[in-house]
């Protein structure tokens, strides 16, 4: 099977546990999905002013972030349009993470209980901004494996 088809089969899987999902079902933590290595981390938390987040981005998984409870807002941004001197923390394999400044303009959208935003490889994200105040949020983010 190639790599497409790969995604399109673990997207099916994920697509299959969101649509089937009942908040009450399920604790905060980590879900393994199957053995090829899609999983889903169920969250809580208070949304940060944008000046206290920073970017992130990752190479081995799409990310699918769905919001539960609350809204949240999320910065986009283009990997290849972000400077070298916006590195603040460089690609770490065994967390499949790196950061980048938070003064960096961005796509903005908010997002409420309910809407999902699909984020691959190539963009840059910051999560978990306040829209407004700081409030509470219960996110379910879905990790989708490429290769």
């Amino acid at each position: 099977m190639n790599d497409l088809m790969d995604v399109k089969k673990l997207s099916e899987k994920a697509y299959e546990f969101m649509i089937r999902f009942k908040a009450d079902d399920y604790e905060d933590g980590r879900y393994d999905l199957d053995s090829e290595g899609l999983f889903v981390n169920i969250m809580r938390y208070t949304t940060k002013l944008r000046e206290e987040q920073k970017y992130e981005a990752h190479k081995k998984y799409i990310d699918v972030q769905y919001i539960i409870e609350g809204e949240e807002g999320f910065y986009l941004k283009d990997i290849s349009k972000i400077e070298e001197k916006d590195l603040i923390d460089p690609y770490k394999e065994e967390s499949d993470i790196m950061f980048f400044a938070n003064t960096i303009e961005g796509e903005y959208h908010v997002l409420k209980a309910g809407q999902f935003l699909i984020m691959d490889p190539f963009c840059a994200h910051m999560p978990g901004v306040a829209p407004g105040e700081p409030a509470y949020v219960r996110k379910m983010v879905v990790k989708i494996p490429v290769k």
